[in-house]
């Protein structure tokens, strides 16, 4: 592969006619051909302003008529009032044009990067400013220094109809120009993915900080993680730091010759003036020129960065829409109305590669109330996140309402699934906000028949504001059991036909544990398949079906007085001591 570009950007023909990203463009195509066109008008408007002082020099000189130089002056702040216009509505429809790609492409990668969970982009915040790295580069200045760019040609054809020699010098700098522009790219596009990638890293880590703060502050563990996250923030600038140095030292040399290059034009244009081949006055004309000619490739050349930047980023995107155009394109399905059906399941976390849950099957009918034990580590979580699709199966089948669970549209199928999982977190919003999962078409009805089915009416009465209390960063805090129940008035909201608690009794007491056992039931009455995975056995006395999980495969499973019989210490568990610690030989430890 060659360098596409003076940026030494590769790619291949083929990926980029097939580019999402490209193909969200292609609507802006008259709005990007009409800026095209302006870079077309501004060079010759340019080259007006550069004839005007030859003419004051080579009229106004020899006539010493006043006449002349009041038109002539007249003229130039014409075309320059002209030029200044052109630029600013170029300028403003860029911004507009970045504006709309905006509104285009956020709302799509917002729902893309929260679907694929981790893509090119790397994490949710890395595509957050890919997004907005793209949208500063498509409304900025270094697109129209490319557009500039692309013209330059035409100052070259002017200087070589003035003289070849003039040809020759622009000629020899825009190329030296543009192999230090290539030369930058090669030699700093390393440093600066490097840097990238550690500033995001940081930026993970110190949001990760932030929402545990509180319990970090407690454990005196911030001192540790403000030195681990200024670490990893300080190698994120470091190689920053050493992008720059590198781009620096090879900027030098042109650096020298374009501030070196008004004595080279003197030098060239005195030579030729000497030898009678050009006027004194078309020195400034040539000066002007030149000075127009390599603009945009030293615009280029300063803000390398930036634009290897956008390269990246858009790339990164480009991967991340591809992952929505590989989608599977669903129908609307039917409301399920019959069995849960699991069949020889097979899977785990994405990131890993060995299975976690292994060749489990069952079936779960509408109005029966499923209880998944066992001991830590055994599964039970992870076939709750494979059962409601927040990890695929690599293999096996999930069959509810007569429809594989891979042929539901997720929107959909999520109004038909209630889920509580272990860490229970809201966002920010008022209660009843999260209780109706932010649904716009929410109704106070549909709101309090959840709130009456959690049986959290006593939550809600004691909070500040009641409903409009809010949730999230800077709202109200609330204990580890009201986030619990408030979780399940959220889950059962709308009464969908599949309710999966995972320890949904983890902080509760014994008078909450017997209200969410009376939800639960309720939810069976109402013809709810109910799957609940708990540590506790007095939960158990709720379900009708027991399944028993053993690293990973299923160790018994049927009715609960037949899993009680079979293994009685889940109806009568023998308590046991915990081990005596030898705490002084802990803590010398």
């Amino acid at each position: 592969m060659r360098p596409a570009t003076a940026l030494g950007c590769r790619f291949r023909m083929k990926p980029l006619a097939s580019s999402p990203l490209l193909g969200l463009f292609r609507d802006f195509s008259q709005g990007y051909a009409a800026l095209f066109a302006f870079g077309f008008v501004l060079p010759f408007l340019y080259m007006a302003m550069s004839f005007i002082p030859m003419g004051i020099m080579e009229r106004v000189g020899t006539s010493r008529n006043a006449s002349t130089l009041v038109m002539l002056i007249a003229i130039a702040a014409v075309v320059t009032i002209t030029y200044t216009l052109l630029e600013i509505v170029r300028a403003q429809v860029l911004e507009r044009m970045g504006t709309v790609i905006d509104q285009k492409l956020t709302r799509l990668c917002f729902d893309a990067f929260n679907r694929e969970k981790r893509g090119p982009g790397g994490t949710p915040a890395q595509a957050l400013a890919d997004l907005q790295t793209v949208r500063r580069f498509l409304c900025g200045p270094s697109l129209s220094a490319l557009v500039d760019a692309f013209w330059s040609p035409l100052f070259v054809i002017v200087m070589f109809a003035i003289s070849p020699a003039f040809g020759v010098l622009i000629l020899a700098l825009l190329a030296f120009s543009g192999a230090a522009s290539v030369a930058t790219h090669y030699l700093a596009a390393g440093h600066l993915k490097a840097a990238q990638r550690m500033e995001a890293e940081a930026n993970e880590f110190g949001l990760a900080v932030s929402r545990n703060a509180e319990a970090l502050r407690v454990m005196g563990m911030l001192p540790w993680l403000t030195e681990r996250w200024y670490n990893l923030h300080s190698e994120g600038v470091g190689w920053r730091v050493a992008a720059q140095a590198r781009a620096a030292r090879i900027g030098l040399l042109p650096r020298i010759v374009q501030n070196g290059q008004m004595i080279i034009v003197y030098g060239l244009g005195g030579f030729l003036f000497l030898q009678g081949d050009i006027h004194i006055g078309v020195l400034f004309v040539v000066l002007m020129m030149m000075m127009r000619a390599q603009g945009p490739l030293q615009h280029i050349i300063t803000n390398w960065s930036a634009i290897q930047s956008f390269w990246l980023a858009a790339k990164r995107l480009d991967g991340l829409l591809r992952g929505i155009d590989g989608r599977t394109k669903h129908l609307s399905l039917p409301a399920p109305s019959g069995p849960l059906v699991v069949s020889r399941l097979v899977g785990g976390p994405p990131e890993t590669e060995k299975p976690i849950v292994n060749d489990v099957s069952f079936t779960l009918q509408p109005g029966r109330i499923l209880g998944i034990v066992g001991p830590s580590g055994a599964g039970k979580s992870c076939l709750s996140r494979l059962v409601v699709g927040i990890w695929k199966a690599r293999r096996g089948q999930i069959v509810f309402g007569e429809q594989d669970l891979s042929h539901w549209n997720q929107d959909e199928l999520g109004r038909h699934i209630g889920y509580v999982p272990q860490d229970v977190e809201f966002l920010p919003g008022t209660v009843a906000e999260n209780i109706a999962r932010f649904d716009p078409d929410a109704t106070s009805q549909k709101i309090l028949a959840a709130v009456e089915l959690a049986g959290i009416h006593d939550i809600v009465r004691l909070l500040p504001q009641g409903y409009a209390t809010r949730l999230g960063p800077g709202g109200h805090t609330l204990s580890g059991g009201q986030r619990q129940r408030l979780a399940l008035a959220r889950a059962v909201y709308g009464l969908p036909r599949l309710v999966v608690l995972d320890e949904p009794n983890s902080n509760l007491d014994a008078a909450a544990e017997q209200v969410l056992g009376r939800s639960m039931q309720a939810l069976r009455d109402a013809g709810a398949a109910v799957i609940v995975v708990s540590h506790r056995i007095s939960l158990l006395g709720y379900c009708d079906d027991i399944l028993v999980l053993n690293e990973g495969a299923v160790q018994a499973i049927g009715a609960r007085e037949q899993i009680f019989a079979r293994l009685p210490r889940l109806k009568n568990p023998a308590p046991t001591m915990p081990p005596v610690l030898n705490l002084e030989a802990a803590r010398a430890s």
